[in-house]
């Protein structure tokens, strides 16, 4: 009870009448099946369409070799076309479905592909060069470290090495290589020809990097990976605090060629003192000599033995900072540190690029405080705000033989949540990354591990040669299905396994929120469907016979298809177009052939005999198409004989569950009681008003009890609250009967 200690105003706010139930979902969808790639464990994933399904978890699946099929299909009581699993999805998306949770079934002897790059560190040429020529245009110059390093040019087809040489200059904006020796013969980028650094640091078995595909199964082979370093980040380099002002000014009069001073225009800022200048494009240490009051020019002494070409008067003269005075200490035994503007996006571990203007180096980030950087190894030399610095970090690209591509970028060089491994892992739908390197790694050993050359992940094997029926059953199969609460339909399409289909319906008698549609071999005659039947009692499945026909998209040949998942569609399509309590029969089945679309034609008289068994049938009528022409579960109980009662209790039971959990704990009393009544009542009043309720009032249609006359002092006393719910359902006009007599006159008067 809230407490009131002083005089005042108080604003409580209070819950008045019923809560409201909102009704859940029936045309999600739950299938277990063979498919081409996907995660084999975990949860099942949801796809919306067919095109996330294939992304997901492949395309169509060819038929497996001839041993692996004959297995399968002579099996009357264990097999299955497992292999046909993506055509039902197909047909489901087709028929009106939207939502399906799939879960990926494999054998316990597939393995996944994998591959580790070969190491060194490696650059990508980006434009051809004929023989003879000595620049290459290349993707970047990471790594390229030292000065005048020594290259390789390879062949990206067969790994053939085109010529050995010296770098003798490069653009680091421009991303070009200059050769000492021409090219023996023509490189070509689409080869994928690339610069390998000689050398370099090379990695130990160890801390090599290693991809595997992140499932197993053959269609990792021929996935193609390549992990190569980028350019994260270009960060230009600030003044430290110690190296005062700025100025600019201009030559005042001619200067020789390496004189030994240079006259320059008297301009704020241009104080006394050792300064670094920029003198149009040449860079230089000078001592700025005293100036009298009322000068108008100043002399610049270079520093002894300093060249330098001839100024004409006019030359633009502005200093230039430093980054790194040598006299701003960093900490412990660093160098000075380097003041970086946008420091913010390093981080302890980065692994960065200087250009000193003649050699390229790498170097780790020691520590950060501020915009100031301490880099290991210390810096070559001094560097100016003028320069910058390259942020490097990793990406992985990934693309598999039926087109998906996949870019995994921002990728750090150390170990630990943030760490390459760990990215992947995180971000990557394709592949995982697996290395020995760490934080404690040289920049150099680590960019060097990534190979940078593309390599197909091999050796993935399905292992479809001893995929068993219990594969399909478990916590990696049928029993997944567990682990989703919103699933309201469930099949394992293509497969008539005794064993699998018993799991199926134990599944919904168990979770008794969801409904099962099983599917019978494809080439029973009306016997085999009816002893196909028998051994079936339930009110949680139906049973569809025949298998559909349908043109396979990838082979053009008309396959058989098991009818579970375009039924399952049809089930969606109809709760979405008329609501549960409609039976989803005398509805037109699509994606299948629209001549021979069934493996056999049903006549009425067959029908005769397996609608009363409770066999659903498809069938063909002229000017009407290929229709569901059953709406029967497997049950025995006539009370549960139709598909949407039993559908439309399930829809009642885990709305009025889930929309009433605010009831536990609550003080169980009349005033519950009534809240209870009035909830429960208010939804079901609104599904009668739908039409799924029989009844001309709502006092036909239900009745909610929930008083002492519903609980005994022996339920109170034990915490107990008993709503008993009464509700008449909707039977479908299975036999619509016209009686038609002739009447006479005579009859008439």
């Amino acid at each position: 009870m809230p407490e009131y200690l002083s005089p005042g105003v108080y604003i409580e706010e209070t819950v008045a009448g019923p809560r409201p139930i909102a009704g859940v979902g029936t045309r999600i969808a739950g299938m277990v099946g063979v498919t081409a790639r996907g995660p084999s464990t975990g949860k099942p994933e949801l796809v919306t369409n067919f095109l996330d399904f294939q992304t997901r978890f492949g395309g169509f699946l060819p038929d497996p070799p001839a041993p692996v099929l004959d297995r399968w299909e002579r099996d009357e009581g264990e097999g299955g076309r497992w292999w046909t699993f993506a055509l039902s999805v197909k047909g489901f998306f087709d028929n009106g479905g939207s939502q399906i949770y799939v879960k990926r079934v494999v054998s316990g002897t597939a393995t996944a592909a994998r591959t580790t790059p070969e190491p060194g560190t490696v650059t990508e040429i980006t434009r051809d060069a004929p023989a003879g020529e000595n620049v290459l245009a290349v993707r970047h110059l990471i790594g390229f470290v030292g000065a005048n390093p020594q290259v390789t040019v390879v062949r990206g087809d067969n790994g053939t090495e085109i010529g050995t040489s010296t770098v003798v200059a490069y653009s680091a904006r421009g991303t070009e290589l200059t050769l000492a020796a021409p090219l023996p013969a023509e490189v070509r980028a689409a080869r994928g020809d690339h610069v390998r650094l000689d050398g370099g640091a090379t990695p130990g078995p160890a801390d090599r990097v290693t991809f595997t595909a992140i499932s197993p199964g053959g269609w990792g082979n021929g996935t193609v990976v390549r992990s190569r370093p980028v350019t994260a980040a270009i960060l230009p380099l600030l003044p430290a605090g110690s190296e005062g002002a700025i100025f600019l000014t201009r030559v005042a009069e001619a200067a020789d060629e390496n004189s030994a001073t240079v006259l320059v225009t008297a301009a704020p800022g241009l104080d006394a003192g050792e300064v670094w200048v920029q003198i149009g494009a040449d860079r230089h240490q000078v001592t700025v000599e005293p100036a009298a009051d009322g000068d108008e020019t100043v002399t610049l002494t270079f520093a002894s033995g300093a060249e330098h070409p001839a100024y004409e008067a006019d030359t633009a003269v502005r200093r230039i900072r430093r980054s790194n005075p040598p006299h701003e200490a960093g900490g412990g035994e660093s160098g000075p540190p380097l003041h970086v503007g946008g420091a913010g996006r390093l981080y302890p571990g980065a692994v960065v690029q200087l250009d000193s203007g003649t050699a390229l180096s790498l170097h780790r980030v020691a520590a950060l405080s501020g915009t100031q950087v301490v880099l290991d190894p210390d810096v070559p030399r001094e560097f100016f705000e003028t320069e910058t610095i390259q942020l490097v970090e990793a990406e992985v690209v990934v693309q598999t033989a039926d087109g998906v591509t996949e870019t995994v970028d921002r990728l750090r060089f150390q170990d630990g949540p943030s760490g390459l491994a760990e990215t992947v892992a995180a971000r990557s739908a394709l592949v995982r990354a697996g290395t020995g390197l760490t934080g404690q790694t040289d920049a150099a050993t680590f960019l060097a591990a990534l190979g940078g050359r593309a390599l197909p992940l091999a050796d993935g094997d399905d292992g479809f040669e001893q995929l068993r029926v219990d594969d399909f059953t478990g916590p990696n199969g049928i029993g997944a299905l567990e682990t989703v609460d919103e699933i309201a339909l469930c099949a394992v399409p293509g497969m008539w396994a005794g064993t699998v289909q018993s799991e199926l319906i134990s599944h919904c008698e168990f979770m008794k929120d969801r409904f099962a549609i099983l599917d019978p071999r494809d080439d029973l005659d009306v016997a085999g469907i009816q002893a196909f039947r028998e051994p079936f009692d339930t009110s949680f499945a139906a049973l569809y016979h025949p298998w559909l026909i349908t043109r396979h998209p990838s082979s053009g040949q008309d396959v058989h298809v098991a009818p579970s998942g375009h039924i399952a569609g049809i089930y969606a399509r109809t709760d979405a177009e008329r609501g549960v309590h409609k039976a989803p029969a005398n509805a037109v089945i699509r994606g299948i052939r629209a001549r021979g679309g069934l493996v056999r034609d049903v006549t009425k008289r067959e029908q005769d005999l397996l609608n009363p068994r409770n066999i659903n049938v498809l069938r063909f009528f002229p000017n009407q198409g290929y229709r569901v022409w059953g709406a029967r579960t497997l049950s025995s109980d006539p009370a549960w004989r139709y598909v949407n009662v039993r559908r439309l209790f399930l829809f009642l039971e885990e709305s009025i569950e889930e929309g009433t959990q605010w009831v536990v704990f609550e003080p169980n009393n009349e005033s519950l009681w009534a809240l209870v009544r009035q909830t429960v009542g208010n939804f079901l009043t609104g599904v009668w008003n739908t039409g799924a309720l029989a009844g001309t009032t709502p006092e036909e249609a239900f009745f909610v009890a929930c008083d002492r006359t519903t609980m005994t002092e022996d339920d109170l006393l034990n915490g107990r609250l008993v709503c008993v719910v009464g509700v008449a359902p909707v039977f479908p006009a299975e036999f619509v009967v016209f009686r038609i007599q002739q009447l006479t006159q005579q009859i008439q008067a």
